[in-house]
């Protein structure tokens, strides 16, 4: 009777009134359309007083008789291409007892915007001998093929590439694998059903490349295999960690944090700190207790980063699925650009966020392991430095109408991120000779006073 009936890829679905049919790419659709051209909510079916209602949601646009379209009230069987005017195509066929007209492209009730003009059929207005006369054909002398294969090989030296050791160099598989991987990214997961996909996959892009720019600032000194391993050691725990301990422990803190309490907020940050800073000082410990070796603070801040990227990577499956989900269900354009920014943010820079904070608790759990009087202490007040801006940081978000106090926190912690970075050395040399923190230290010649009480190298 009313019934509307849809086709594509040869199988035929049929829908009652009062249900939404929904078409898209993502698995959870009505009709599954895998083209990756296609959005992941492409479009919607509606039933209404005026008979079924298509309706185009995507970023991907619809196209009718090759014209755009964003809405089409149906009442004959139609035909639209999805993406594309050559992209895939889905038959729509509604009752036959539907009493509305066709809608054609003129039709007011179906929207059609962006018809490309066409030539006309026959113009060859630019066409030689197009008044009639003559045009006459030069004989050019055509190169020996050797020639051309000659010149091919000097222009495009490929087996001169392939045979070049400089495809071994770090920097340039870096570009190849950079250049490739969102469309290996694309190809894998255009049919996937999770939105956290997409924030997990992209994240674990970026990840890497912060760690280069740590390095670069850091400046750490020689990696060997004790560093690699210790960095995979510290990617174990915090992945395991964060997943039995520290997402248990948010689940009980998370409504206070939304009211704007800010002692949840900070119950929060020392939590995530810890989970973070907790593998670098048992492996500090445990490299001094079994092997009496001692690493440069640099080098505990550059693993300190390490485990801000982890945590970083495993909690942005969470935000960038909301944001996406944002995006999916937003009508208005501010909002949905609200949603890809804050999916920007979380891919691009919440992992670097983490990352800072940690590298600054490790700067602290570095000189806690070659001063050893005030070990705990030192411990305490780097962890805490970090605790205290990622509470400030969470508790703004829940607190204030206005990303503004967001920016400063995230300011003041980069200062003292690259703060750190540049001054560990000579922060380092004043400990070293301030009595109150004295003793061991990788860094410096044991202290002792002189004759006339001042202290020495």
């Amino acid at each position: 009777m009313n019934e509307l009936q849809v086709t594509f890829g040869g199988e035929s679905h049929t829908f009652e009134p009062g249900q939404t049919v929904r078409i898209g790419r993502s698995t959870d659709n009505d009709i599954v359309v895998t083209d990756p051209t296609v959005s992941r909510q492409h479009a919607r079916l509606t039933w209404g007083p005026s008979g079924w209602l298509f309706e185009n949601l995507g970023l991907a646009r619809t196209f009718r008789h090759g014209q755009n379209v964003t809405q089409v009230l149906l009442s004959q069987p139609t035909e639209l291409s999805l993406a594309s005017p050559r992209g895939p195509v889905v038959l729509i066929q509604p009752p036959a007892a539907a009493g509305a007209e066709a809608t054609g492209p003129d039709d007011p009730r179906a929207t059609l915007v962006g018809a490309p003009p066409e030539a006309p059929a026959g113009d060859h207005s630019g066409s030689p001998g197009q008044h009639g006369g003559a045009v006459p054909r030069v004989d050019h002398a055509a190169p020996v093929a050797g020639e051309l294969a000659m010149a091919f090989e000097i222009l495009v030296p490929v087996k001169s590439w392939l045979k070049d050791a400089g495809w071994r160099q770090g920097l340039r598989l870096l570009v190849i694998v950079y250049a490739l991987l969102p469309l290996v990214f694309l190809a894998i997961f255009s049919t996937s059903g999770s939105l956290s996909t997409p924030g997990l996959a992209y994240s674990l892009y970026i990840a890497p490349l912060w760690a280069i720019s740590f390095w670069l600032l850091l400046r750490p000194g020689k990696l060997t295999a004790v560093e690699i391993g210790i960095g995979i050691g510290i990617i174990a725990w915090v992945t395991a960690w964060l997943n039995l301990i520290t997402v248990n422990v948010n689940d009980h803190l998370v409504s206070g944090l939304r009211d704007g309490n800010f002692l949840a907020a900070l119950a929060v940050g020392y939590n995530e700190e810890i989970t973070k800073a907790l593998p670098v000082l048992l492996a500090a410990l445990i490299l001094l207790k079994y092997r009496s070796t001692k690493l440069g603070v640099k080098m505990w801040m550059l693993l300190g980063t390490v485990a801000g990227l982890t945590f970083g990577v495993l909690e942005e499956r969470s935000y960038t699925e909301v944001a996406i989900a944002q995006v999916a269900s937003s009508h208005a354009v501010s909002q949905a650009d609200a949603g890809v920014l804050d999916f920007a943010f979380r891919v691009f820079v919440d992992g670097f966020q983490h990352a800072i904070w940690t590298g600054v608790s490790a700067f602290f759990i570095g000189m806690a392991v070659n001063y050893p009087r005030r070990r705990w202490q030192l411990v305490l007040f780097g962890v805490s430095i970090a605790a205290i801006l990622h509470a400030l940081n969470d508790w703004s978000l829940s607190t204030f109408n206005s990303y503004w106090p967001w920016i400063v926190i995230q300011a003041i912690s980069l200062l003292l991120f690259i703060g750190y970075t540049m001054s560990a050395t000579s922060i380092e040399r004043q400990v070293r000779r301030t009595p109150l923190f004295r003793g061991d230290s990788i860094l410096m010649d044991v202290v002792r006073p002189d004759d006339s009480g001042s202290w020495i190298r």
